[in-house]
């Protein structure tokens, strides 16, 4: 075979392995130049409110937890009527918060409110009277509290079921946030005709805190009305706590001066 033949069958050789070389070394690579692409995306410019409250999640603790030596044994536990591990949104600066309380007044001797900071810095602290009756009780931040925008509270509903000792204790925990609204959420709230209108658009935007508060309100106004309790049920139906939705409306607990 001629030289020049033989040079140019291992030149086409050579190009070949080269070639199959790089498919092998693209392969290898796409997938974490496929992250590196998506890590660089740009970030959201925040003009519109989150979807589902979980953009910033934090652990929450919606059941009972803590010491229950001295508590009773109930069929529902002490519950937050928030959605679970996601930081429920509210475009309100003063906050009200609600708790299903299973307990009778005898069985409880105290009850404590903390909304801290995500450092868990204390930023409000309050003693109250532990609700009359088992059912859901609300707690409303005063108008010298008010939630900054933008900022991440951590709150804690306690109830002491031991009057000598406070370490005895059973607690919820959530999260908070409070958004501004954005003009083009402002009209459409504007422009929402009825209550489920209104409720409807903060549940798809994730703005549970203001969804509740504003249902309870209506309901504490009508008691008789059944149109109001099926969006009730229908409401705790989406953070799958339709089991409380015949409790009833305690009202707010009172705070100890």
């Amino acid at each position: 075979m001629k030289l020049k033949n033989i040079q140019k069958i291992f030149f086409i050789s050579e190009s070949k392995f080269i070639i199959i070389l790089l498919l092998a070394m693209f392969s290898c690579t796409s997938y974490p130049l496929t992250l590196i692409a998506k890590s660089q995306q740009p970030a959201s410019s925040g003009n519109q409110p989150p979807q589902d409250g979980s953009s910033r999640g934090r652990p929450s603790k919606r059941g009972g937890a803590g010491s229950r030596g001295n508590c009773p044994s109930v069929e529902v536990p002490l519950i937050a009527l928030i959605p679970e591990k996601k930081v429920g949104l509210i475009v309100e600066e003063n906050a009200t918060f609600w708790v299903f309380v299973p307990y009778q007044p005898n069985d409880v001797f105290g009850g404590e409110f903390v909304l801290q900071d995500e450092a868990n810095n204390d930023i409000y602290r309050a003693s109250f009277t532990p609700p009359e009756i088992p059912g859901i009780v609300s707690f409303s931040l005063p108008s010298t509290v008010p939630l900054k925008v933008n900022k991440t509270y951590q709150w804690y509903f306690k109830l002491y079921c031991n009057q000598q000792q406070r370490l005895d204790s059973v607690f919820v925990r959530g999260w908070v946030q409070r958004i501004a609204l954005t003009p083009n959420f402002e009209r459409q709230l504007k422009a929402a005709t009825t209550l489920r209108d209104r409720i409807q658009l903060y549940i798809q935007n994730g703005i549970w805190y203001s969804a509740l508060t504003e249902l309870a309100k209506f309901r504490f106004a009508e008691p008789k009305n059944t149109t109001l309790d099926n969006e009730w049920a229908s409401l705790l139906r989406n953070i799958e706590l339709e089991n409380l939705a015949k409790k009833p409306l305690v009202g707010e607990v009172k705070i100890k001066q």
